[in-house]
């Protein structure tokens, strides 16, 4: 684990980039006019719009319970962890998410692998697989953006591809070459330090977890629900889809602006490139991508697509901090409770 010096110096960064990238997203913007489409929007699809979100995170921990019951028992069979635990986990880690980027899969991971008696490096292994899964999922349907903007990609293509191609052969092969050989040589020595190392040193007990994390890893493929698993799998990235597209109907978008639900796949696609970005909670990258998108390929005025942003964007953080605090309430503690020393097991220390 990083020291706290780098963790801080880390969530520094992130805040700063998603500060950066808020300005550039917002800078230009007429506040009145989005103050005007908040007071004009229809806002009784607040309401599907929470379901169907709430709904595509009771999925999610419905999958996640998959890979977890099919861990191997240790020296006692232990009972299948509901899907409640796992979704007031899920919901818990979203909301560390907003303060500290990425230690929500840490957080949610000891908050499962606490409650319910599971090694900690195994239950972190099922998220890697989750993670894993969704990215690549991601990589195949960004393949479509292409198919469903066929008449607009010119546009996006001009403005955001070509400038990111021409910066990125503007750098020169030898730095290219030294970044290579400063990765490859400090591989070879951490790897190193790790093969001499004793069996109780810092380097024996990264091995000891890093193996630990097969039985997590395997989970994928050891499941007999297979089916669930993409059931499940299929209805969230549905979900996904119905979430973008329902705040346009909100606004009164998709008819002003001939947005499709089909369109609002794509934009969602495009967004959800934004989340993946460290920034703690998506905060200003989602906001940058999903304004330039919605402005060039929709011609849609800036306000009105930062309107359909902010709103997006902050109607999720208000949800996952609201339902995440009341798990945490539900569960009887705090984070304090949450990260005690008892959540990760004495050989994984």
């Amino acid at each position: 684990m990083a020291s706290p010096p780098r963790n801080r110096l880390f969530q520094l960064g992130s805040f700063a980039l998603a500060g950066g990238l808020l300005y550039l997203a917002l800078r230009g913007v007429d506040f009145d006019q989005v103050a005007g489409d908040l007071r004009a929007a229809s806002w009784g699809w607040l309401i599907p719009m929470a379901f169907v979100t709430l709904f595509s995170h009771w999925l999610r921990a419905w999958r996640w319970t998959l890979l977890l019951d099919a861990l191997p028992d240790g020296e006692e069979p232990r009972a299948p962890v509901p899907i409640r635990g796992a979704f007031e986990a899920l919901m818990i880690g979203y909301m560390v998410n907003y303060a500290a980027p990425r230690l929500g899969e840490v957080i949610r991971t000891a908050n499962v692998a606490a409650r319910y008696k599971i090694r900690f490096s195994a239950t972190l292994g099922t998220v890697v697989v989750e993670r894993v899964v969704d990215v690549a999922i991601l990589a195949l349907a960004l393949l479509t953006v292409p198919i469903v903007f066929t008449d607009r990609i010119g546009p996006l293509r001009e403005q955001l591809l070509q400038p990111a191609s021409v910066w990125a052969d503007r750098i020169p092969l030898g730095v290219l070459a030294a970044v290579a050989l400063f990765v490859g040589v400090a591989g070879f020595f951490a790897y190193r330090r790790m093969t001499v190392s004793g069996p109780n040193g810092k380097a024996g007990r990264i091995r000891r977890t890093l193996g630990s994390f097969s039985d997590g890893l395997q989970g994928l493929v050891r499941t007999r629900r297979r089916g669930a698993l993409v059931l499940t799998t299929v209805g969230m990235w549905l979900c996904y889809g119905a979430m973008a597209h329902l705040p346009f109907m909100m606004f009164g978008l998709d008819a002003a602006y001939g947005i499709t639900a089909l369109d609002s796949w794509g934009i969602m696609l495009l967004g959800a490139i934004g989340v993946a970005i460290p920034s703690p909670g998506g905060v200003g990258s989602y906001h940058y991508i999903t304004i330039q998108a919605l402005v060039l390929l929709f011609a849609m005025p800036q306000a009105q697509a930062a309107t359909y942003a902010l709103v997006t964007h902050a109607g999720q953080l208000v949800l996952y901090v609201t339902v995440g605090f009341a798990a945490l309430v539900a569960q009887g503690g705090g984070l304090a409770a949450i990260l005690r020393p008892d959540a990760v097991p004495a050989e994984e220390k």
